[in-house]
């Protein structure tokens, strides 16, 4: 009888809870590592989690977690389930116990992951989250929806292991190999973009849906980037009912009324963002605003794209995210900066 692989998740916030619950489902071996008062809650409670339309519905799954690598089973692959603003001071920790060849599976948001974890692994595989998940509690954990995960390399990793990685996700998640995974980032950037924003007004507290204003700021953002991809040289990637380029340019370039429908069918699906959870609350001062909106910016500026909504925004994200306590802004507000810097 084979052994199962060991895959230890690093970090149990939104996508380590799922990804570990889920995992845990399959035929490989799990455990999570995070703070002791963290892993101390796992090991008495278990992980719950549970799908965001169905909150009665709460999945159990137990999961050994750690806050001690040195008491960690030596694992087969690490899923690093961490902010970008995080990765180089773990990976140099993880580097110090296990070597640069321990295999990884990297769950960020935007590329900057892409930059800073070959300084220290050799074999990396990249993954898109094309889910919404946030965090209630230590261990608990809601989510929009089970999965897809993308999940590519830019070399350093043969297929048989990627497919292999591949193939142990989907024993509990929905899974996909993306070769051109440039594109499949990139298009999730795209929708990442709009964190800022939700975060800016407090989304997951404030109901936008009747506002027209709030309906144009957010499709006018999306469109905005699909222009700097596309100038980029990056094109669509199909990501698991994430809205495509096609409604996106519709949403931004047609009158409102004509593409509300979609709109607020896919307004439903912005829970609170990663974004969100850092700023409002955790009240962390670091958030993804660089390696998302920064880089999008960045990529515009270098190709000529003139982004006027996006800068603004960035700019109004810039000064609000550094108060505390962080108070959401009124739409009102976000349009009368947008019109002074045009």
């Amino acid at each position: 009888m084979n052994q199962k692989r060991h895959y230890l998740v690093f970090g149990a916030g939104a996508i380590g809870t799922t990804v570990a619950a889920w995992l845990n489902d399959g035929d490989v071996a799990v455990s999570i590592f995070d703070k002791p008062e963290i892993s101390e809650h796992i090991n008495q409670h278990g992980l719950d989690i549970y799908h965001g339309e169905e909150p009665q519905k709460r999945y159990k799954s137990r999961v050994t977690a750690y806050s001690n690598l040195d008491e960690v089973p030596t694992p087969d692959v690490i899923v690093l389930c961490i902010k970008n603003y995080s990765l180089a001071g773990v990976s140099q920790l993880l580097t110090h116990k296990y070597g640069k060849d321990i295999p990884i599976v990297a769950l960020q948001n935007g590329v900057e992951n892409q930059k800073i974890l070959p300084q220290y692994f050799n074999q990396l595989i990249y993954g898109v989250v094309c889910f919404n998940a946030w965090v209630d509690g230590p261990g608990v954990v809601g989510y929009q929806k089970k999965g897809p995960f993308a999940l590519g390399h830019n070399g350093g990793v043969t297929e048989t292991q990627l497919h292999t990685i591949v193939r142990d996700f989907n024993q509990g998640v929905e899974t996909q190999a993306y070769k051109k995974l440039a594109d499949a980032a990139h298009s999730k950037i795209v929708i990442n973009l709009t964190n800022s924003l939700t975060t800016l007004v407090a989304l997951h507290e404030n109901d936008q849906s009747k506002s027209k204003d709030f309906q144009k700021l957010l499709t006018t953002m999306t469109y905005e980037g699909i222009k700097v991809m596309k100038a980029a040289g990056f094109k669509e990637s199909k990501l698991g009912g994430m809205p495509g380029w096609l409604l996106i340019t519709a949403a931004g370039v047609l009158p409102g009324f004509v593409t509300r429908k979609p709109y607020l069918k896919n307004l439903k699906k912005l829970v609170v963002s990663s974004m969100a959870q850092d700023i409002i609350v955790n009240g962390a001062g670091s958030s993804e605003l660089e390696s998302i909106n920064g880089y999008v910016l960045a990529l515009a500026k270098q190709h000529g794209i003139k982004t006027p909504v996006n800068s603004t925004i960035y700019e109004i994200c810039k000064e609000e995210f550094t108060k505390t306590p962080f108070k959401p802004v009124s739409v009102d507000f976000i349009w009368q900066k947008v019109r002074e810097a045009a």
